[in-house]
């Protein structure tokens, strides 16, 4: 019996050095964030970039790619966008529930990763990653940012949801004019 054993580890052993087919998912790829005047570059897993539709049609017609552009996300959006690739790693992370049945985003997504991801944010960085995101057609990271959106405005009136939703600059802009009068 123990000699059966020692071959199926054998065995096991050898399929491991060939590889199978997709063995290539192990390969790298560089997203290069092309919006801005220094385009920054992020190394990244292809497995992790296969999250996108965006990478996955573009590698699709060129298989061969290594770098790839991604022309309206500035470098700074990228980065997070990469994180949360690099985090799930090209597993698709479990749905939200909608509607939203909470405030607290730790209550509605599976990963607490995603929550602390998501709520350290400003909302300005939310609207880019959204902006991003949807660019990208990566729904599971729209999704998240949605949803965040949805857990500051859930329960509020429309004057609150109104200045909860104002761009920053705006506010701003309101406070200087209360000054003013």
């Amino acid at each position: 019996m123990a000699s059966t054993e020692q071959k199926t580890d054998t065995i096991e052993d050898v399929e491991e050095d060939i590889g199978g087919l997709d063995d290539d998912d192990d390969e790298t790829l560089i997203l290069i964030s092309s919006e801005d005047d220094n385009p920054r570059e992020f190394e990244i897993s292809r497995k992790a970039a296969l999250m996108c539709n965006l990478v996955k049609s573009i590698l699709e017609g060129d298989s061969n790619a290594k770098k790839i552009p991604i022309k309206k996300v500035r470098g700074d959006i990228l980065d997070l966008i990469v994180q949360y690739l690099k985090h799930h790693n090209g597993k698709k992370p479990e749905e939200i529930a909608k509607p939203i049945r909470s405030v607290k985003m730790e209550r509605i997504v599976a990963d607490k990763w995603d929550a602390e991801y998501i709520n350290k944010m400003t909302k300005k960085m939310i609207f880019q990653v959204i902006l991003g995101a949807n660019y990208m057609d990566l729904p599971s990271l729209l999704h998240l940012g949605c949803a965040k959106i949805a857990t500051l405005i859930k329960g509020k009136s429309p004057e609150e949801i109104k200045n909860i939703l104002a761009d920053d600059s705006n506010e701003s802009k309101q406070e200087e004019n209360k000054d003013d009068q």
